[in-house]
């Protein structure tokens, strides 16, 4: 219990509560049921993207390309949804395209040995040029209503896609403690030469994360065409770096080997928060971006503050313990030299008095 306490996750739940509390003082609209369920409903996107986003991390890298993905991906979909394929196929299409994508991805830095920051941003370009040559720079409307009655359903007034993907997270959070395989990622992202030692093929481990990332983004793009019902050609921009934020937020570090699922939700539902109180506080939203970024930096300021005092007390207590072992050493070794020189006082003795007349 206390180990969840002290994690960065708790602290990023703790400052959700206090700053929706804090907003519904001036409007208390932020706290009906209602509200809090679209601020969820909202999250979704970059959510998903965020979880994709966070298995790169934890080995260390890093993926500009999501949001591209997601938005590639997308286009896929509505092309598949509108030449009349089956829903559940043109999901398939979406997830398969995210998938190779991620696959590139992966080809380029665990095969060809390309920089993760290189590749991606390279992808990056690729994947936004495809998608318009593919729309001819349009975008792609009239979109079946399956889709979209997937989206507005909802089960005791929560959406459908909030139960899906809510599922889905618990599922990989299983899936992650569980299966002994994944711990790789940590491992990997810790020290990975120190991982091969141990017989880890860290390449797989990092072309399995890029191509998770890949199907995660293509997993968002279905969510955000049957929330919006089509398909803008500015679907994903910006979010490959709003997914580094809510991973990094939620306690993923950047330096790779710590962090978890619920740092990726966490995160994502945060910052999604942040937009959202910004509408009930009348803020306009020209201001989002530049809040979310004071935010990120001042919880990420605030966990480092607390780390290092933390560590600083156990080191203090650390060598408190070691200044009072040496005390203990040093008066039990004065202890035994003093019995050694009685000892030898004692056996002095009786000799020399034999040699006395």
């Amino acid at each position: 219990m206390s180990r969840i306490v002290k994690s960065r996750e708790f602290l990023v739940l703790v400052l959700l509560v206090a700053m929706i509390l804090a907003v519904s003082t001036v409007n208390k609209a932020v706290l009906r049921p209602i509200t809090l369920i679209n601020i969820a409903n909202s999250s979704l996107f970059l959510m998903l993207i965020a979880l994709g986003q966070m298995f790169v991390i934890l080995t260390r890298g890093i993926d500009v390309s999501v949001g591209a993905i997601a938005g590639l991906s997308a286009v896929v979909f509505g092309f598949a949804l509108n030449a009349g394929l089956p829903l559940p196929l043109a999901m398939v299409t979406a997830l398969l395209t995210g998938t190779a994508c991620g696959m590139v991805n992966a080809a380029g830095i665990v095969l060809a040995g390309i920089p993760p920051i290189i590749m991606t941003l390279g992808t990056l370009g690729i994947y936004r040029g495809l998608m318009r040559v593919l729309t001819g720079g349009s975008w792609i409307e009239s979109i079946p209503h399956n889709i979209k009655a997937l989206a507005v359903t909802r089960i005791l007034n929560v959406p459908l896609m909030v139960w899906g993907v809510g599922a889905l997270v618990i599922l990989v959070a299983i899936l992650m403690h569980k299966i002994r395989w994944t711990r790789n990622f940590y491992a990997v992202g810790d020290n990975s030469e120190g991982a091969y030692l141990l017989g880890i093929n860290t390449r797989l481990t990092r072309f399995v994360a890029f191509t998770l990332a890949g199907l995660f983004s293509g997993a968002a793009a279905i969510v955000f065409v049957g929330q919006i019902g089509f398909v803008p050609m500015q679907t994903g921009d910006g979010q490959e770096l709003k997914a580094i934020a809510a991973v990094v937020l939620g306690g993923v570090s950047l330096m790779g080997g710590t962090g978890s699922v619920w740092s990726a939700v966490i995160g994502a539902l945060f910052l999604t928060a942040v937009d959202s109180m910004m509408i009930f506080l009348r803020i306009p939203g020209s201001w989002n971006n530049a809040v979310a970024g004071a935010v990120l930096l001042l919880v990420v300021v605030m966990d480092y503050m607390i780390r290092r005092g933390a560590q600083r007390r156990r080191l203090a207590a650390r060598a408190a313990e070691m200044l009072r072992a040496d005390d203990t050493d040093d008066g039990a070794g004065g202890s035994k030299s003093g019995g050694r020189s009685g000892a030898t006082a004692g056996a002095a003795g009786p000799v020399g008095g034999e040699v006395r007349p």
